[in-house]
């Protein structure tokens, strides 16, 4: 039965460190509390201790999502947990990823072992252990379809526990992590159901002509990385992370309205609503290329806002709220943020 009292300061935990490389905006914001996490028992004490001190504590992967702007008065944890392991089952594998694991390497994990599912989802950005938080999804698929149990430990109590895929009530860009769960449970790794016969899921337009006849997921995953390369930059080059917004869902009412207005709209129909394409409201709004106070929206790709030169955040909220309140303006839209934004406290 852990301590749940720990009143002494983990060794694991610094004071005042800057999250300016712990985030792909690389904007600039000081941690109170901080550590790096590696070891289940690290985690433990880490909780313990900012439990028992009454402190606040964020979870960090690689902070590809994620938005910074103020110095944070919390305990930060980076997840570095890490680890793969592979069950064969009958007409499928169990693979059981760590919640630290880089999210693109272990897709192209499976994919070297000719394992169907991930392969759509290549090259996003971020930690294994964050993409049930946001249900990632690009080319026609979602995480959650292949996800079939979530590890947790609880931030209290820290007890242990396998979460089921419909425990979590996946929806698009959402989950029951990034809402009830989110002060709740820490992940520890996602276990995927992935298939020997491999469904090739190329319907994407983007995609679908970029692959051979009879396409293997070897073709499908290289096809994917090409594309997302040439739509977003590199972090590493450009501050960003990734698509900034959703792409928001209407009902049949509100796309009559805007397509009476705007006939070429881009939209997909999901079930009886519709899914518009915000790079595309975005893009002919105008902004594509536009550059404010060293913030910007790239010039390849209307959805992905970026940070030329600037460690200040609250810039970037301020290309934000200038976008919105734009597309609300012109097409009674309104526009939400993917990556999480971490608050003072």
């Amino acid at each position: 039965m852990p301590n749940l009292h720990r009143s002494v300061m983990p060794d694991v935990i610094e004071e005042n460190i800057s999250l300016k490389a712990f985030n792909t905006f690389k904007f600039e914001a000081k941690a109170r509390y901080f550590a790096i996490i590696h070891t289940l028992d690290e985690l433990c004490d880490a909780l313990q201790w900012g439990n028992s001190q009454g402190i606040t504590i964020k979870i960090l992967g690689e902070g590809s999502n994620l938005l910074l702007t103020d110095n944070i008065d919390a305990l930060i944890l980076v997840n570095r947990l890490k680890g793969l392991t592979l069950d064969e089952q009958d007409d499928h594998y169990i693979f059981t990823a760590a919640a630290g694991e880089n999210w693109h390497e272990a897709v192209t994990y499976t994919v070297s072992n000719d394992l169907g599912g991930l392969e759509n989802l290549a090259l996003i950005p971020g930690t294994v252990g964050a993409s049930p938080v946001q249900n990632i999804g690009a080319y026609g698929v979602e995480v959650k379809d292949c996800i079939t149990a979530v590890e947790v430990i609880d931030r209290e109590t820290l007890a242990t526990q396998w979460l089921s895929t419909k425990a979590c009530c996946f929806n698009y860009r959402d989950s029951r992590f990034k809402q009830d769960w989110a002060n709740k449970y820490i992940i520890l790794a996602v276990r995927f159901v992935l298939s020997k016969q491999h469904v090739i899921r190329s319907h994407y337009a983007g995609l679908k002509q970029l692959l051979p006849d009879n396409p293997t997921i070897q073709h499908v995953y290289d096809a994917v990385c090409k594309t997302r390369a040439a739509k977003l930059p590199d972090p590493k080059l450009i501050g960003n992370a990734g698509s900034f917004f959703k792409n928001p869902i209407v009902d049949q009412k509100q796309y009559e309205l805007i397509i009476q207005n705007t006939p070429d709209l881009v939209a997909f129909s999901v079930g009886d609503k519709w899914k518009l394409a915000a790079g595309w409201l975005i893009d002919q709004a105008g902004w594509k290329g536009h550059r404010q106070d060293g913030v910007g929206v790239y010039e390849k790709q209307a959805l992905c806002l970026v940070n030329h030169n600037t460690e200040d955040g609250q810039r970037l909220l301020k290309l934000e709220a200038d976008i919105k309140t734009d597309i609300l303006k012109k097409y009674g839209v309104a526009l939400e943020r993917e990556p999480i934004h971490f608050s003072k406290t």
